[in-house]
């Protein structure tokens, strides 16, 4: 069987909520709706892009809004994905030493044809045996149909397995398929999450997660 580390996108790979943010902005603009500030909407980022827009549209109280929005949300941000997304420090250097060891997954909650778009314009696209997202299963995390889908169709051994994630959704996901959690301490969510998950490592810096996968 075959050892494997799965990763988060949003959060954990990529900081992406500046080009999100945009993506609210510009739609909000387009559908003459009111428009929030910057630090409220980055805020509400990281929980995938449906639940980031039923949020904005509560927020500001709109809610029958809402296929509208996501409509324009999507064609905009598909062409906008990585203007200001950017890799965290480390990423492409411990990939690239990880995948020596390990095949490696992403699980993303954000649309798979977002995810891959997005990691082909950062330049590790490659680097994964595949790349999944929110719609790629009838279930996204914390479901762990998406984690198990791929144990299965690659022969992965979850007991020597990980996977990095910076949610509650990465953790529950995690933990009902069988497998060890890192979360990254630098992704969206505070420590204040650690009250509602134990993880089995800590990660303040990307390369942290070489100590103990080698």
């Amino acid at each position: 069987m075959n050892n494997a580390i799965f990763f988060d996108l949003d959060g954990t790979l990529v900081d992406s909520k500046s080009d999100l943010g945009k993506a609210v902005v510009y739609t909000a603009l387009n559908l003459k709706l009111k428009i929030l500030s910057k630090e409220y909407i980055l805020s509400l980022v990281g929980n995938g892009i449906h639940r980031l827009v039923r949020d904005y549209l509560d927020s500001i109280a709109c809610p029958d809004y809402y296929n509208q929005f996501l409509n324009i949300f999507l064609l905009y941000y598909y062409d906008h994905v990585c203007e200001d997304s950017y890799l965290y420090d480390g990423v492409k250097s411990t990939l690239l030493t990880l995948k020596k060891h390990y095949k490696l997954f992403v699980v993303s909650n954000k649309l798979e044809k977002f995810s891959k778009k997005l990691l082909n314009e950062l330049g590790i696209a490659d680097f994964f045996e595949e790349i999944v997202g929110g719609d790629s299963f009838e279930n996204k995390k914390p479901h762990p149909q998406p984690i198990l889908s791929l144990i299965e169709r690659h022969a992965i051994n979850p007991l020597s397995s990980l996977f990095v994630g910076d949610s509650e959704n990465d953790y529950f996901a995690s933990k009902a398929s069988n497998i060890q959690m890192g979360w990254i301490s630098f992704g969206y969510k505070d420590e204040s999450i650690l009250k509602k998950i134990t993880p089995d490592f800590i990660f303040d810096k990307f390369r942290y997660i070489l100590n103990i996968a080698l």
